[in-house]
């Protein structure tokens, strides 16, 4: 098993659009043989903002464009900051080699004071997959098809953090194309 950490999956150019993970760029942030596979998927903007959460916690945060994002279909009431790796909270676990997931209440309070890391993303919930599973999809092993694999790609802060929805899946497509490419030449 190669140890994925740090890459993105990006969905099948094929994979239909009834799927949920239609057009997904995930990023990969723990990867063990014996525990599975998370991620987060980083394109799909959810109805909340940030402002939205915070004032429902009591927090009072300054109006902003920041939103939710829909991490995945896996708890989906948890609530994580996927964000570079300068910035920590009481609650931060390093989640690739440049960048750390947070998850509690200081870091919605230090957000609502401008105290922010350079880049960063707050997710409901989060993508999983059981011990060998991604492994078969990857391979496209019984039961799942071609057009239910992932492509894959370095992640970086400009595909991570600068791009959202069916732009991010695209640049994302293109980034993964380039890194094949590289391979040759």
């Amino acid at each position: 098993m190669t140890n994925r950490v740090g890459k993105l999956l990006i969905a099948h150019p094929n994979l239909p659009s009834t799927d949920w993970f239609y057009r997904a760029v995930i990023y990969i942030y723990a990867d063990r043989e014996d525990e599975g596979t998370l991620g987060i998927c980083l394109n799909t903007r959810s109805k909340t903002s940030v402002q939205k959460l915070c004032n429902d916690k009591g927090i009072i945060y300054p109006e902003s464009h920041s939103a939710i994002y829909t991490g995945g279909p896996v708890s989906p009431n948890s609530v994580t900051m996927l964000h570079t790796d300068e910035w920590h909270s009481t609650n931060s676990t390093k989640a690739g080699p440049s960048y750390i997931l947070s998850s509690d209440m200081q870091m919605f309070e230090r957000l609502s004071l401008g105290d922010q890391p350079a880049y960063w993303r707050m997710f409901s919930g989060l993508c999983a997959w059981k011990p060998g599973q991604l492994d078969a999809e990857l391979s496209a092993k019984f039961p799942y098809k071609p057009e239910n694999s992932w492509l894959t790609a370095t992640a970086n802060d400009d595909i991570m953090f600068r791009y959202e929805g069916e732009a991010q899946w695209t640049t994302a497509l293109a980034l993964c194309s380039q890194e094949i490419l590289d391979t040759y030449f």
